[in-house]
């Protein structure tokens, strides 16, 4: 069925659902899936997320805050959706996921070029310092209940990449495109490098309150994200952000 059919059957569906408020939906910054630049909120899942709940016929609300607020703020009703998370069996149990991801990609550790250390499991771990995200589960429940080696919080993407150039961390754990994308914008991509071998993978979705007045637009959105997913448009998306679909993880493209 393509996407035109897809999204007009679901706008009349949906006509119940639809209102005149707009849908709220919150994040944390993680670029290039979502950010503000010159105040104005942008990013590949953003886009691409807007895009089709216009085609729904809903107007979007964004607002961008650090992870715990973000979970905290859909634990208390005050938002209609998040952006970006991972099905955590916490989270699964607490929100009405969608059923397409918004983007797949792998958690790295990223290391000093000046600093090269050996990684090919948790174990190579032990005594270091790992520079990680407040709120973050990263996937890997023996990464963060481990008492081996010490995990050490920052409060943006950019500070904990800085802290690894300083030799405050030893190692940072962090989405492979956030991480070089971040890497890229500080200038400091000639001085990071992360270990081929993925801490972790995970799929990052668009998820609503767990009610039933969210369950058919959760459907009819994930039918119309599957079905955009195969179209030039998702893809001018994608290159817009320097972002390329490898082995179904995305991943930013290399600069010429």
């Amino acid at each position: 069925m393509k996407l035109k059919t897809i999204l007009l059957l679901s706008s009349l569906l949906l006509g119940n659902w639809v209102n005149a408020e707009p849908l709220r939906i919150i994040s944390e910054e993680w670029p290039p899936f979502i950010y503000a630049e010159n105040g104005h909120i942008k990013g590949a899942d953003k886009d691409v997320t807007e895009h089709l709940l216009s085609q729904l016929g809903y107007q979007v609300e964004w607002s961008l805050m650090p992870w715990r607020r973000v979970l905290r703020e859909a634990e208390d009703g005050s938002a209609d959706a998040i952006l970006d998370i991972a099905p955590h069996p916490t989270h699964l149990k607490t929100y009405l996921f969608t059923d397409e991801p918004l983007s797949s990609h792998e958690t790295m550790l990223f290391y000093a070029m000046d600093r090269p250390l050996a990684y090919r499991n948790i174990d190579d771990l032990s005594g270091l310092v790992v520079g990680v995200s407040p709120g973050y589960l990263y996937n890997n429940h023996r990464f963060v209940t481990s008492d081996a080696f010490r995990r050490e919080t920052a409060p943006t993407f950019e500070a904990n990449l800085q802290k690894l150039v300083r030799g405050r961390v030893d190692l940072v754990a962090m989405s492979r495109p956030v991480g070089v994308y971040t890497s890229r914008a500080l200038g400091i991509d000639h001085r990071v490098r992360y270990h081929p071998i993925p801490l972790s993978h995970s799929d990052f979705f668009l998820v609503f309150k767990r009610t039933a007045t969210w369950e058919e637009p959760a459907r009819a959105f994930s039918q119309a994200l599957k079905a955009f997913k195969k179209t030039d448009e998702y893809s001018h998306i994608l290159r817009e952000y320097d972002l390329q679909s490898v082995d179904g993880k995305l991943t930013l493209t290399t600069p010429d």
